[in-house]
């Protein structure tokens, strides 16, 4: 786990690369809730492990050959923010599933857990997708 604090802006951030394989999802589970914990934040941590791992889960969908993912916190904010990104090819895409569809799910999940998500192209490739999560007042 890296984590880094920024005293400008009290900004504190955990970076991870993921193995492209079968452990990613896990892998990510485990290590944000390790994150939470280290920062008094685990009262999100079922959200924010449901989240990290369907956005793992659709980069491994969508053939990525590398996966890194990001928590950010601003100890003056009221926000924490997830950033999962991949090399994948293609953007995600918010699906209406039908009722029998056992894919299709993932991107509704996220948006309902979270305070609000999105995606973006990667300055070096690929394309980062994110999501917000209320945190306690400011300290």
């Amino acid at each position: 786990m890296t984590d880094r604090v920024s005293p400008e802006d009290e900004r504190i951030f955990a970076f991870r690369q993921l193995p492209a394989g079968p452990t990613a999802a896990g892998e990510a589970r485990e290590w944000s809730a390790k994150v939470l914990a280290c920062w008094d934040l685990a009262a999100l941590a079922d959200d924010l492990q449901t989240v990290v791992t369907e956005l793992v889960t659709n980069s491994l969908r969508a053939g990525a050959g590398a996966i890194h993912a990001l928590i950010e916190w601003r100890w003056n904010a009221t926000a924490l923010e997830l950033q999962v990104w991949d090399d994948a090819p293609g953007r995600p895409q918010l699906r209406q599933p039908d009722f029998v569809a056992e894919t299709g799910r993932g991107l509704f999940i996220v948006a309902a857990l979270s305070a609000a998500w999105g995606h973006r192209s990667a300055a070096d490739g690929g394309k980062v997708v994110w999501a917000r999560f209320a945190t306690p007042a400011a300290r």
